[in-house]
């Protein structure tokens, strides 16, 4: 997904939580159950889980990363109560554009953008490792980047020179990630960190179906790279899906046709319906409650944990095949 909206700096800015106030969490990581007696219309169902304070993804599609690195972020809060982590987008952004040029150097595309899905990102961080936010820079435009060196790469027919391009500009505009970063004030490396982020969990993208079935397939989305595959099911998997997983104290990314999105909460009644999501996004407002069938009537696809090995271990009925990144 990749969406740009108005004339927002690329640099991402910290935002304030606007008297924002999250509650403890229960074992299930939610906020539990309301009365049975309270008044008509209340919640029987009430999950928030913790968020760290939002950022806006400026002038860039970089919305499938901040999402993603939002939702790594609440899941370790949610397992580790009383802690506060915030991961870099910047490096990411690195990662996810380091790709593309190498992509598009071998050949696997014709043109860089910056865009992606979640499944994508978190393959992305399971490769190469997450960064504390506070040990590196803040994320930059990359789309002069992008620019040049397409341009530069479709005029080299030397595969090492393009290699080479590739590395020194990423060097110069993007810098390197440091071998070094934190987790709760503690030195650990980019590959432990992302283990403590991964928690060993796979990722699953559902899409809602065009004809009601369900099945693997490639993503409609045209920024997925080529071998992405998603599992296509009927809307009303994707909503019970959200649900279980707010359920269990994980957090879902969310997409609709252009966007991507934190749902880090919802209110269900006493029949077990939605009846509004909390979301936490990287364009303003930033923070919402979001009514249920609004965002139903907008949903394409939902990212969520399953239980099981990541995508690159396990070896039967991989919903999803990522081998081509990096």
């Amino acid at each position: 997904m990749n969406r740009l909206q108005g004339i927002a700096p690329a640099r991402a800015r910290r935002v304030g939580f606007v008297g924002l106030a999250l509650a403890g969490l229960s074992a299930a990581g939610a906020l539990g159950r309301a009365d049975e007696g309270s008044s008509p219309g209340a919640a029987a169902e009430h999950y928030a889980l913790p968020i760290t304070a939002p950022l806006d993804q400026g002038d860039t599609g970089l919305c499938w990363v901040y999402a993603t690195l939002s939702m790594l972020e609440t899941n370790y809060m949610s397992r580790h109560p009383g802690v506060q982590v915030e991961f870099s987008r910047a490096a990411l952004q690195r990662d996810a554009v380091a790709d593309r040029l190498r992509r598009l150097a071998r050949g696997e595309a014709s043109v860089a953008s910056d865009g992606g899905l979640a499944v994508e990102a978190l393959e992305l961080v399971r490769r190469n490792g997450l960064i504390e936010r506070g040990d590196f820079h803040d994320v930059v435009d990359a789309r002069p980047l992008l620019a040049a060196l397409t341009t530069r790469i479709a005029g080299d027919a030397e595969p090492a020179r393009k290699e080479q391009a590739i590395g020194e500009t990423l060097a110069q505009t993007l810098g390197a990630p440091p071998p070094v970063t934190h987790l709760e004030g503690r030195p650990v490396s980019p590959a432990a960190l992302a283990n403590a982020a991964l928690a060993g969990k796979a990722w699953t993208e559902y899409d809602v179906s065009p004809d009601g079935g369900e099945g693997i397939g490639p993503s409609r989305d045209p920024d997925a790279r080529p071998e992405t595959r998603v599992r296509y099911a009927p809307l009303d998997r994707l909503i019970g899906l959200i649900h279980a997983s707010l359920a269990r104290g994980e957090a879902v990314v969310v997409g609709t046709a252009d966007h991507a999105f934190l749902v880090y909460g919802a209110d269900y009644d006493h029949s077990g319906k939605p009846v509004a999501y909390l979301v936490k996004d990287s364009l303003a407002p930033y923070l919402y409650r979001l009514d249920a069938d609004d965002l139903h009537g907008r949903l394409n696809d939902v990212t969520v944990a399953l239980d099981g090995p990541p995508p690159s271990q396990a070896k039967a009925d991989r919903p999803r095949t990522n081998e081509g990144l990096l």
